[in-house]
């Protein structure tokens, strides 16, 4: 499916000139769109736009529906999961599974991820923050670390890392 917008010039009711918009001409666009739920139902068009960067900048509005973000939340590319895994739609809506997937696709998503790791409501906090404690990437670590949500379980594992920064993040989190 190839989705595309195009602009429409009417004069006493008639067609008097039609246009497709440019990639470039509809990013623009979207960026100037009130993020409000009047612009939901388009959101949900532009989703399925062949640029990614149209994608992204769909991806970082909040009024979604849970289509459109469950849409997006399979986009190959990494830009489009980074703007919307921050989105309080995305939050509410992602699921573990799709959390865990993320963080082990991408290093910033697992960032994003470790930063408030209680915010995604529909998944187990308990297991992302045990997932993200074993993280190979230190920042991912440092950043559970010092999460206000991260759960104090956690933050006392994170005590004994190798890492040396680490240990001092989950210090000053636990007011040590």
């Amino acid at each position: 499916m190839t989705t595309k917008l195009s602009l429409r010039i009417y004069e006493d009711g008639s067609e008097v000139m039609g246009q497709d918009l440019s990639y470039e001409c509809v990013l623009g666009l979207i960026g100037r769109l009130d993020d409000v739920p009047e612009n939901t139902a388009l959101f949900s068009h532009l989703a399925k736009h062949s640029s990614f960067e149209v994608r992204t900048c769909v991806a970082g509005k909040e009024q979604l529906d849970e289509v459109t973000v469950e849409l997006l939340s399979q986009d190959t590319s990494i830009e489009v999961r980074r703007a919307l895994i921050g989105q309080t739609v995305f939050r509410e809506w992602a699921s573990t599974q799709v959390l865990l997937e993320y963080i082990a696709a991408d290093v910033e998503c697992a960032r994003i991820v470790a930063a408030s790791v209680r915010d995604y409501s529909s998944a187990d906090f308990n297991h992302l923050a045990a997932e993200l404690c074993k993280h190979s990437d230190p920042d991912v670590r440092n950043t559970l670390a010092g999460g206000w949500g991260t759960p104090k379980k956690y933050v006392r594992q994170l005590l004994s890392d190798p890492d040396a920064s680490i240990r001092v993040s989950a210090m000053r989190t636990l007011g040590g």
